[in-house]
């Protein structure tokens, strides 16, 4: 039987995403994830990073600033006490603007390649393993081999599901609460094992009852050496019984409470206080915050999204023109349909350039 692991996407899953990541110092942990990590690492599963990297393929990030970002990543996650066992990444993209890396590759999720060079270099077993990611790329991925699947499903960055993805066995908002499912799932699996495979020996032991021994009856010889029964006597009449004085009541005894030897409590330090928990929900706040204008700020550049800004500024041109030659008496009435006809084709382009680019 393989090792248990649990496979996770990087970005948005144990890192803030503030678009491409092109620089060690934009890595910042999702609050809680360096505690699950730790939280899991226990449990005894194996930590495996597997993250689609198409900016190295768009020229935006190079493979050995990309393991500088790795590197930070691991740093940050040492100094709160947690690690990563392996990071697996693919930069391969049929649209990258690098030669090299432009391809169609399986290591690519929703293909299951990362996982599956994993199982091979670490002796994973899937049916024991889980894989948590915030899209269905990542749900896909887990499925095709095999994983039981967590989808972050933050409230400020929705997935977006297609009608041929899978569903998720769990849904939850962060890698902490991913964390905690995965605890309860194991608790209850080995006290479901502890039950079946308790032993049925006392069960047995307490129903089984030794038969009593029985007697062997005398032998011939002996029955003839034996005297023979004489008859009993008739009894003499039992004397009529005498009153007796009642024995004094006597309280019983209580029973004597077991005495529990006084120590005196420790004393309280500010190290056995309990940890406070606000300052964690304050730094999950402030990341829904900052996500939320993350999300305003930073747009996918691509190809087709720099078309379709182009598009859809002439389509507004002709749009204008189409009003203006309408209210000039000077011009046919066709100029003005002529440059509508133009504004609605380029906005229909502008549409499907948007579709196109929709799967980074």
């Amino acid at each position: 039987m393989g090792r248990k692991a649990v496979f996770m996407d990087r970005d948005d899953t144990l890192i803030e995403d503030p678009g491409y990541i092109n620089h060690p110092n934009q890595v910042k942990l999702l609050p809680g994830a360096a505690a699950a990590l730790i939280q899991l690492k226990r449990m005894g599963y194996l930590l495996v990073i597997a993250s689609n990297q198409s900016a190295v393929a768009r020229g935006i990030v190079t493979e050995e600033m990309l393991e500088q970002i790795h590197h930070r990543l691991r740093k940050l996650l040492a100094d709160e006490g947690a690690s990563i066992d392996a990071i697996y990444y693919c930069p391969y993209h049929p649209d990258g603007v690098i030669p090299k890396y432009r391809m169609e590759s399986d290591l690519r999720k929703p293909n299951p390649g990362m996982l599956l060079r994993a199982a091979e270099d670490l002796d994973i077993d899937f049916s024991r393993s889980w894989m948590i990611g915030d899209s269905y790329r990542d749900i896909t991925a887990g499925v095709k081999v095999g994983c039981r699947t967590i989808l972050i499903d933050s409230p400020v960055k929705r997935p977006t599901r297609n009608p041929s993805d899978p569903t998720a066995d769990r849904k939850v908002g962060s890698l902490r609460e991913a964390a905690n499912v995965i605890r309860m799932l194991d608790q209850q699996q080995q006290k479901l094992q502890t039950e079946e495979t308790q032993p049925q020996d006392q069960t047995v032991a307490s129903s089984f009852k030794p038969a009593a021994p029985q007697e062997t009856p005398p032998s011939e010889e002996e029955a003839i050496s034996q005297p023979d029964p004489q008859p009993a006597e008739d009894p003499a009449p039992a004397p009529p019984p005498q009153p007796q004085a009642s024995p004094a009541f006597v309280p019983p005894a209580s029973p004597r409470e077991p005495e529990i030897p006084c120590r005196d409590p420790a004393p309280f330090t500010a190290e056995s206080a309990p940890e406070p928990q606000s300052h964690t929900v304050l730094q999950e706040i402030l990341h829904l915050v900052r996500s939320r204008q993350r999300q305003e700020l930073y747009e996918e550049f691509s190809f087709f999204r720099l078309v379709a800004m182009i598009t859809e500024i002439i389509s507004l041109f002709c749009l204008i023109l189409s009003v203006w030659f309408w209210f000039d008496a000077t011009r046919p009435i066709s100029s003005a349909q002529m440059m509508l006809g133009y504004a609605l084709v380029l906005q229909l382009v502008t549409i499907a350039l948007l579709l196109v680019q929709k799967d980074r």
